[in-house]
């Protein structure tokens, strides 16, 4: 086993190492999309949107007052929401059929967490640490971790769109930084995507951390790597 890592905090990418898509999202667009037509099947409204999310400009604005923060955040996934049906074939009453989306991605339905995510929360609080989410998110974040029942373990909450930079730019965690008073060496960041979360975080001189799930994947050379949230709690001890 590597020597353990020391730190004040620990931060979390949400989507993929936190919570994940409650039966992924060409499932609960198709589920939605049946009663407006759609003809397209739920692996084809998968591939569109596997292809349209990472074309999409970062979710990120600034210093935009909290109306139309989120009045901006509907909008842009309504771009992308929109794209995928442009690809996959039109269906009726696109805007409703978006209305009830986008409040489906507001909590459990669309959501829900790994299984071993609330109780390596738990245990990591009682050790000490602060605990905080760095992720390129909206606003609704907040009513998904209120309802997944972890918001209560969390000291800070960064999301890309509120903070005017989205992963893997250095200055999203470098404001989470300066939240707490940290260090960077004082830091580790988890996140699931070698660009985002390993090296947006090396860049702002945070201790990154790759959650790899794929038992069947190599680990990259190099990089710290885990494959279950739970060895955080052997490898990162209290600084």
């Amino acid at each position: 086993m590597p020597a353990p890592i020391y730190a004040k905090a620990i931060f979390f990418d949400a989507v993929g190492t936190l919570f994940r898509v409650r039966g992924g999202v060409g499932q609960i667009y198709w589920e939605i999309a049946k009663p407006y037509g759609v003809k397209a099947s739920p692996e084809a409204i998968e591939r569109a949107f596997q292809e349209v999310f990472p074309e999409a400009p970062p979710l990120a604005f600034s210093r935009l007052k909290a109306g139309l923060l989120r009045r901006s955040e509907k909008e842009w996934w309504r771009g992308v929401v929109h794209e995928v049906f442009r690809r996959v074939g039109m269906i009726r009453q696109f805007d409703d059929y978006f209305e009830e989306v986008f409040r489906a991605f507001a909590g459990i339905r669309g959501w829900e967490l790994y299984p071993e995510t609330r109780e390596t929360l738990q245990r990591l609080r009682k050790a000490g640490f602060i605990l905080g989410i760095i992720s390129n998110f909206d606003s609704r974040i907040l009513t998904v971790c209120t309802d997944l029942e972890i918001f209560e373990y969390l000291d800070s909450i960064q999301i890309s769109s509120r903070e005017g930079a989205a992963k893997p730019d250095p200055q999203i965690f470098r404001k989470a930084l300066r939240h707490h008073g940290l260090l960077p060496r004082e830091a580790v960041h988890i996140g699931d995507s070698l660009e985002d979360d390993v090296r947006g975080a090396g860049e702002a001189g945070l201790t990154p951390i790759y959650l790899n799930r794929d038992p069947d994947s190599n680990k990259p050379e190099g990089v710290f790597s885990i494959r279950h949230l739970t060895e955080i709690l052997l490898s990162v001890k209290p600084l």
